[in-house]
């Protein structure tokens, strides 16, 4: 799995509240959080936990990322489940293969505010000209049910039994297991509000090498050819402005998928919401606000706007008791 976490990956996922204080302090953290954590859920009824959890970790401008537990029980987390390689103008990152007592080293962080975090992905060849910027926004949990803030969706149209023969029994066992179950003092989450790039860059998935890669027939609808950090890199001409580009890298001799990225912003949760809205006016408009078509609209628009990204240890400790 990729957890949607921070810019770079869950995915993925990606996703401390830092001091403000001198940049060079070894740890960032004075007065706030040394660790944050994400959540991602499975999906199946059948699931041992309802979430898989992964960490993340600062020690001496160095960020952290370490997989505690999976949906299936196990708590067995791969390289790649985590991490992603990239391409930038200077060449390949390579995930690291290896763990410390932390976990796997993830980036190095340049500067980090409260809400605003700067880190160059790690390189074991200590290329530095690719930096990642997410931006976040506080969230005080105190008291809020913890359900919509881990999955939205879910939440919404598990809570809706009018969509119950739409989006399958996952989602209301989901809230089931969830429900009356709320976030004690003192829980914050940080959620995603922007990522941004400093330059070009490409996101590998380089645990699924392409198997008789052809363009033409790969992106449908046409595609460029050009190079990334000296590598070949082929581009979809379908281009829309602050989103990945899908792409294919050549690594070797071998193909793999990626998302494309320019510098500049991307992934803006307020952007986002703006589309999520269009398409609930639209089903709104073409099918009645009761419709079914309007109704899961409505439950991805408030999913959106109340998913989080990390949660505080407060939470996480709250959330790990309803796993």
């Amino acid at each position: 799995m990729k957890i949607k976490l921070l810019s770079f990956t869950i995915i993925s996922s990606l996703f401390l509240t830092a001091c403000g204080g001198d940049s060079d302090a070894g740890d960032y953290t004075t007065n706030n959080e040394s660790e944050w954590f994400g959540y991602e859920t499975g999906g199946s009824t059948q699931d041992i936990n309802l979430f898989t959890k992964v960490k993340f970790s600062f020690n001496n401008k160095q960020m952290y990322i370490n997989g505690e537990y999976n949906v299936d029980g196990s708590t067995q987390f791969l390289s790649s489940d985590l991490l992603s390689d990239y391409l930038a103008t200077d060449g390949l990152y390579d995930a690291p293969k290896s763990k410390t007592d932390l976990g796997y080293q993830y980036a190095t962080l340049k500067s980090k505010t409260a809400t605003v975090w700067t880190f160059t992905p790690y390189s074991s060849r200590n290329y530095n000209q690719l930096e990642l910027t997410e931006k976040f926004e506080t969230v005080n949990l105190t008291g809020k049910a913890i359900s919509p803030y881990i999955n939205g969706f879910e939440h919404y149209a598990g809570s809706n039994i009018a969509l119950s023969s739409i989006v399958g029994a996952y989602s209301s066992y989901y809230v089931q297991k969830l429900k009356g179950k709320t976030f004690p003092s003192g829980s914050t989450c940080l959620r995603s509000i922007s990522s941004s790039t400093n330059t070009n860059f490409a996101d590998l998935y380089s645990d699924n090498r392409l198997n008789n890669y052809n363009p033409s027939k790969y992106f449908k609808d046409g595609y460029i050819s050009t190079t990334l950090g000296k590598f070949n890199l082929d581009l979809s001409r379908d281009m829309q402005l602050n989103t990945s580009v899908d792409a294919v890298a050549k690594i070797g001799s071998d193909y793999y998928p990626a998302n494309y990225y320019t510098a500049g912003e991307y992934d803006i949760l307020a952007s986002q919401i703006k589309q999520y809205e269009r398409d609930y006016q639209d089903a709104v408009a073409e099918f009645g606000k009761n419709s079914i078509n309007a109704q899961l609209a409505e439950a991805y628009l408030n999913g959106l706007k109340s998913e989080c990204t990390l949660f505080n240890k407060t939470a996480s400790v709250a959330i790990d008791a309803v796993k």
